[in-house]
This record gives C-alpha cells, structure tokens and sequence, in this order.
C-alpha cells in the first residue's frame, strides 16, 4: 500500500491547516481522533468474535471428540455385559445338565433298587434297603467326585498342614570378653 512517513504526514496537516483554517482544524482533529478510535475498536471487536468463534469450532470438535469416546466406551461395555451373560447363561445350562443327569441317575438307581428289592428275596429288611441305597449314593458321588479335579494334591496339604520346625535360637553374646575403648564409653 502507501507508506505515511513522518514528512508526508507533516505536508498533510499543513495543508489542512491551510484548507481548514486554524478555527476549525482542532474541531476536525477532534472528530476524525474519535473515528479512528472507533474503527480501531470495531476491528478489535471483529477480531475477537473470530477469535471467539474459532475457540467455539475448537470446543466443538472437542465435544465431539469426547462423545465418540463415551460411545466407544459404552459399546465395549455393553459387548462385555453381553458375553457375561452369555458366559452365566451357559453356566447355568451346564449346571441343569449336570442337575438333570444327576436326578437321572437317583432315578435309575431308586427303580433298580425297586425292581432288585422283589427280585432278591422278600426277607429283605428296612435296613437293608437303607444300606443298599446309601451305597448306591456312596458310588455315585465318588463317580462325580472323581470327575473334579482337585485344586490341591494331598500332599501338598499335608505339607500346608503340618507345623514347620523352629528356628534354633541365636546364642547369647557375651559382652565381658570384649574390651572396651576409651572412645567409646565416652560416647
């Protein structure tokens, strides 16, 4: 653009002066100090609403930002909620099947007690019966007893169990064979 230097604003106001007059001149200085400053502080002003409006854009995207992490983050937790409810649900089917096998077997074993009870012999007691059914029961929890696997061996019981010997106890230090500096029974 152009370049006001120091001489060019001085043949400026000399010739406003000379257009102007003296009467005049400061009353027009005056007014034009006040535009200036207004449109000084109305780009001042556009400034600041840009700047403004760029802080706005900024927090946008930020916001944005934050709520694709939230879904991000409630969608793995809804997928984690759902394979732990698959996880319990084929829990609980396993365990109705164990349940049902082992109502199963009760049954085949209280109808083979039936059907072997008038087989055998009618001087059958009570306390027969009683027996015969508790060692069915006996066989067919350590049928299912064996099918655990147990998280520790016997051994490694025994051994947890059985108390450890003592440490021998330190012998005691005698302190009358020791000679004492000078040094330090001052200290």
């Amino acid at each position: 653009m152009f370049e006001l230097s120091f001489g060019k604003m001085m043949i400026i106001a000399i010739v406003a002066l000379i257009v102007l007059g003296p009467e005049r001149l400061p009353k027009v200085a005056r007014t034009l100090g006040h535009l200036l400053g207004r449109a000084r502080g109305y780009a001042n002003q556009v400034k600041q609403d840009i700047d403004r409006e760029m802080q706005m854009d900024e927090l946008r995207k930020l916001q944005e930002q934050a709520k694709d992490a939230a879904r991000s983050f409630e969608s793995a937790v809804n997928d984690a909620g759902r394979s732990v409810e698959q996880e319990a649900s084929s829990a609980s089917k396993v365990f109705n099947d164990i349940e049902s096998d082992y109502k199963t077997k009760l049954d085949a074993a209280a109808i083979e007690n039936s059907i072997a009870a008038p087989v055998a012999a009618t001087a059958l007691t009570a306390q027969d019966e009683v027996a015969a059914l508790e060692k069915s029961i006996a066989e067919q929890a350590t049928e299912q007893m064996a099918e655990i696997k147990p998280m520790i061996s016997a051994e490694q019981m025994a051994a947890t169990l059985t108390p450890s010997p003592a440490p021998p106890a330190p012998a005691p230090v005698s302190t009358a064979s020791v000679p004492v500096d000078s040094a330090q029974k001052a200290a």
